[in-house]
């Protein structure tokens, strides 16, 4: 086999576990089948929970505050090494289909193809066809012109081509209710997370009971149900689409030779803790996302990651793969050797991973976090809050141990770790090229 062909697929706010195969209230049969053929990361960390910040990390192999991309309105530099600048270096076309997010322009980032025609391929696939803003009209157009490029290409060179999907982050609404498959998401079926009830926030950063009361996290279990019921219906409508592009890597006789990248930019609250959609908050919901990899001949027999993985390693990842040098900018390095390794498929107890936040509509209350197999800390080092959860005994991280001295020795040193990370790694030294997006910032509170 010569240097594989790349085909990263993304989502946006797509859980974890919202796969079928990991929870039977979800519908996606070809999200299943890739699984079935690919390395899954069990527990696979976002560097942040917010859109902008998480895809400057896919870029650059960078965490956000590295890159000076902290929220929403901050522009990836142009300056900055990317995946596709060094995978153009190294040979291959570089494409790129959807939602980007990164306000610059995607060839000053290495892309070349950054869009085409829609033609036959387009198909709604039951979403809304009449209304352009529709995350689903939107999502169909991208599959439509990925698709015809997967027609054109005539492998003379190899292809890194992402298609990236809007679903399931919800759109003008909280989500958008796909007809073609509400009949399977009975709204009475739905689940309603257990810490919807079981944390009332009182030992939590205070802005989390504020939110969980006004606006749109002003919850009931019926609010829950459909919203879980609408998100279910999204995530199929992108299996779909997802299924419509395989088939056509088998018609063409390029699966053997394509490598599938499948994962997401951050999850949903989906009423945990009393709250909705997404916000600055650590909670595993949002900072949990899927990431399954399928390698031809090297991953068809599948199996599972358990130990802690890091987004800001996916881009290296293709980068090693690809048999490209990885640059040290790129601080996440590879997943690969983690494939090949016995040890990773248990978990290692002196594993960990660090996230951030920095601000949302929520208000401005920037933290910087570390998880390990046992233990989750948060210092929100403007608001000088912590969280801390025992993730062994407290899976839902309703109970925040920060203030008990049982734990005051094993605080410390994930304090220590946090903090020194942050330091070696520039803090928020890096200026943030600003944009204006009309009506966010008057939400920055």
């Amino acid at each position: 086999m010569g240097r594989p062909n790349l085909l990263w697929i993304m989502t946006d706010q797509q859980q974890s576990r919202a796969i079928g195969c990991l929870d039977a209230s979800y519908k996606t049969p070809n999200l299943d089948a890739l699984a079935a053929c690919s390395i899954r990361f069990d527990k696979h960390i976002t560097t942040c929970a917010q859109c902008t910040p998480s895809r400057a990390t896919w870029m650059t192999g960078r965490f956000p505050h590295q890159v000076g991309v902290n929220q929403l309105g901050h522009a990836l530099s142009a300056d900055q090494p990317t995946v596709a600048k060094e995978l153009l270096k190294a040979g291959y076309e570089t494409a790129y289909f959807g939602k980007w997010h990164l306000h610059t322009p995607l060839d000053e980032h290495g892309f070349t193809v950054t869009d085409g025609p829609v033609g036959d391929d387009l198909d709604y696939g039951g979403g809304n066809a009449e209304d352009e803003r529709a995350y689903s009209h939107i999502d169909a157009v991208t599959t439509a012109k990925a698709m015809n490029y997967l027609r054109r290409i005539d492998g003379n060179k190899p292809f890194f081509a992402v298609v990236s999907w809007n679903s399931p982050h919800p759109g003008d609404g909280p989500f958008e209710l796909i007809g073609r498959f509400a009949n399977e998401y009975p709204l009475e079926s739905m689940p309603v997370p257990a810490s919807f009830t079981s944390d009332d926030l009182s030992k939590k950063p205070a802005h989390q009971l504020a939110r969980a009361t006004i606006g749109e996290s002003a919850l009931d279990e019926r609010t829950v149900r459909v919203d879980a019921q609408k998100y279910r219906t999204m995530i199929q409508l992108m299996d779909w689409h997802l299924g419509r592009i395989l088939e056509l890597l088998e018609q063409r006789g390029l699966r053997e030779n394509t490598v599938i990248l499948f994962t997401s930019d951050h999850g949903d609250l989906q009423g945990a803790h009393r709250l909705r959609l997404k916000g600055v908050v650590p909670y595993k919901e949002l900072y949990e996302v899927p990431l399954l990899l399928h390698i031809p001949g090297r991953s068809d027999n599948s199996g599972v990651v358990h130990r802690l993985t890091s987004s800001a390693a996916v881009p290296g990842t293709l980068l090693d793969i690809a048999g490209v040098k990885i640059p040290s900018s790129f601080e996440g390095g590879s997943l690969l050797p983690l494939i090949d390794s016995a040890e990773s498929m248990s978990v290692q107890e002196n594993d960990f991973v660090f996230f951030e936040h920095y601000r949302a509509y929520w208000g401005f209350h920037p933290f910087r976090g570390i998880q390990t197999p046992a233990w989750k800390y948060i210092y929100y080092y403007h608001d000088n809050w912590e969280e801390m959860y025992h993730l062994a005994e407290d899976p839902d991280e309703v109970r925040n141990q920060a203030d008990d001295p049982r734990w005051a020795q094993i605080k410390a040193q994930l304090r220590r770790l946090v903090d020194d990370w942050w330091e070696e790694t520039g803090a928020l030294s890096v200026e943030p090229i600003k944009v204006q997006l009309k009506g966010y910032f008057e939400h920055l509170v």
